[in-house]
């Protein structure tokens, strides 16, 4: 097979959405909003190098709005400012391309210079990175919830896997800072909670057994992080991998009871 026969690109955004549904609150006889959801996605599959049979692979698939109103506004902003780490004005299938561009340059030039034909472990060549997005099922009539994943590795002993969540004022459009949900009298309380709670669930006397069962907090501290889920009336903190542990402690969750019901 020819690298022209092995070479993939496909980048498609479909203008009518696949999926509608209503998503709003409110009782019968009030007006309730409607969203459209759509999915942008992009793909590139592409040889190394000149004649190699091994390849890169970039995909994103990411759930959007469609319409003008101020919460499909604030989802593309994040998807990318925050998602495709590309702040640049422009739709949301536009910032994917850029940024995949952007990407597969700076492999090109990097596996250009280490790839070697005869290698024996040729498969660490093969880089990849994939983003998912997609709204959470832990949607209430107020929030919509969304959680992006990246899944990619790019050299070296493993690959990395990051989980954020976005919560966001269905009516506003507002995305929802920690701030928001524990205010500043709250914010000892829910630190106590969150460290009472990792040591519950890893069986840990306090924090200094746990982080020499665990490793967590061996990297930092706990702290009231953005990356947070809400699930009626509790809430889940998720650190990814490095954040307050080593990469083997994984992702660290921690759900309790929002500061209302503490």
């Amino acid at each position: 097979m020819t690298n022209t026969k092995r070479m993939k690109k496909f980048l498609s955004f479909p203008l009518v959405a696949l999926a509608c549904a209503c998503v709003g609150g409110g009782t019968a006889g009030t007006e309730q909003a409607h969203f459209e959801w759509g999915i942008a996605k992009l793909c590139i599959e592409n040889p190394i190098a000149p004649d190699a049979k091994e390849c890169y692979h970039i995909e994103l698939n990411l759930d959007t709005l469609g319409g003008d109103g101020a919460l499909a506004a604030e989802l593309s902003a994040v998807l990318r400012d925050s998602v495709l780490y590309a702040p640049v004005r422009a739709t949301v299938i536009e910032t994917m391309a850029a940024f995949a561009d952007s990407l597969e340059t700076e492999w090109k030039t990097e596996l250009a210079e280490w790839y070697d034909p005869d290698a024996e472990y040729k498969d660490m060549y093969q880089y990849y990175y994939k983003v998912d997005g997609r709204p959470t099922e832990q949607a209430s009539d107020s929030i919509l919830s969304y959680i992006s994943t990246t899944d990619c590795y790019l050299g070296g002993a493993h690959g990395s896997y990051v989980i954020h969540y976005y919560n966001f004022d269905r009516k506003g459009g507002k995305l929802i800072d920690i701030k928001d949900v524990v205010p500043a009298d709250k914010k000892a309380q829910v630190l106590k909670a969150m460290e009472q709670q990792l040591c519950k669930d890893w069986g840990a006397l306090n924090l200094a057994d746990l982080q020499q069962k665990t490793g967590i907090t061996m990297l930092g501290d706990l702290y009231l992080t953005n990356n947070f889920l809400l699930k009626g009336d509790s809430i889940e903190f998720l650190f990814n991998q490095y954040e307050i542990a080593p990469y083997a402690a994984g992702l660290i969750g921690i759900t309790i009871p929002l500061p209302a019901n503490q």
